[in-house]
């Protein structure tokens, strides 16, 4: 009896230390449910809210995922997976307030990682529609419209676009920060726009650093040897004196001497004016490209592909008569600086002048 006992005693000691130091016991686990947030839809939400929040119409974002939506729909089964709609109402979000993805999760009901991906695919979608929405054409037929469209401005004749280039804020990467540092004082990625008459844009390149020049981009632009194989005809761009004058490109007399020059430095100004337009109504739409939304966190070629599908949208939402004003608070475009030494095309020079004589003798 008393060893038995003792052989009780000694098993109940054992399970005892077993318990307190929880060796070889396995505990039954507790299944913690999955918590999925709330994500965005459109159903509970006005015509003014989704233009608000999505910067797009309610039509408009509809037809936008009917084309794209191949690049969104869920790769998985499960029941919680995010839906196609989901993913591109939270990138049009992000793109429309520059809102950081924690703040996108956070309202969208996305984590971090996941909208991180989502971005991806989203962009890539968009992209996809660069033949269709954002192509150069330069037919003669179409080329005509937008010289009589630019023409009306301020009887500018043969303008077949404005050119311009704008500073998109970024965080640079360490190694070549000194690349991305502009001369406003800020790290960007310098991008080149050409806009037609009612602002849409007919050409982009966003690649450059922001200490890059002007001219340099434009030197080295598929554009560039499109004009100089003679695509435009007759047709020229109008720039800013920050060019060399070409046979395709006129710029501003940096000294007018005559009236007639006066004239036609007055009707160059009026008309070029709309590519500062064109990136006030892009930057106003897409606060992720004004420092005023925030710097970029990608890296460089993310913000890129940002920025060239901000256009695109910029394209989408003028198609579809998705009007916005430009905004009082954004930051000022940086001037231009004047290159005095750049070597105007003789060429060119004599066509400015024969084109001051022709049309602004008044």
């Amino acid at each position: 009896m008393a060893l038995c006992q003792n052989y009780q005693l000694a098993l109940l000691a054992m399970l005892h230390e077993n318990l307190q130091n929880g060796d070889n016991i396995e505990r039954p686990r507790l299944r913690v449910p999955r918590q999925f947030n709330p994500r965005t839809v459109m159903d509970n939400l006005t015509d003014e809210e989704i233009r608000l929040r999505y910067r797009l119409g309610r039509t408009a974002i509809t037809e936008l995922y009917e084309k794209i939506k191949h690049y969104m729909e869920p790769k998985t089964k499960r029941s919680h997976a995010i839906p196609g709609i989901s993913k591109l109402l939270a990138t049009l979000h992000f793109l429309a307030s520059g809102s950081f993805q924690t703040t996108i999760s956070a309202c969208s009901g996305f984590s971090q990682p996941t909208f991180s991906q989502t971005l991806k695919h989203v962009l890539d979608g968009i992209c996809s529609l660069t033949p269709e929405l954002l192509h150069y054409d330069m037919s003669p037929a179409n080329l005509a419209k937008i010289k009589n469209d630019f023409y009306t401005i301020a009887e500018m004749p043969n303008v077949i676009g404005a050119i311009d280039c704008t500073h998109i804020g970024l965080i640079p990467p360490a190694e070549k920060e000194r690349y991305y540092y502009n001369r406003k004082g800020f790290h960007s990625i310098n991008v080149q726009v050409v806009c037609d008459a009612s602002s849409k844009i007919l050409d982009v390149v966003a690649k450059y650093p922001g200490s890059t020049h002007d001219s340099f981009i434009f030197r080295n632009s598929h554009l560039h040897q499109r004009l100089q194989a003679g695509e435009a005809g007759n047709g020229w761009l109008l720039g800013d004196s920050g060019y060399a004058v070409k046979p395709w490109l006129i710029t501003p007399l940096l000294n007018p001497l005559t009236a007639a020059e006066d004239n036609f430095n007055s009707s160059h100004k009026a008309t070029r004016c709309i590519i500062e337009r064109t990136f006030g109504i892009l930057k106003s739409r897409f606060r992720c490209l004004d420092k005023t939304g925030g710097f970029l966190i990608y890296k460089p070629e993310k913000v890129c592909q940002i920025i060239f599908s901000c256009c695109i949208l910029h394209n989408y939402a003028l198609l579809h008569k998705e009007h916005i004003e430009v905004a009082s608070d954004l930051s000022p475009q940086i001037d231009d600086i004047i290159d005095h030494n750049r070597e105007n095309n003789v060429e060119g020079v004599l066509i400015r002048r024969q084109l001051i004589s022709n049309y602004f003798q008044w």
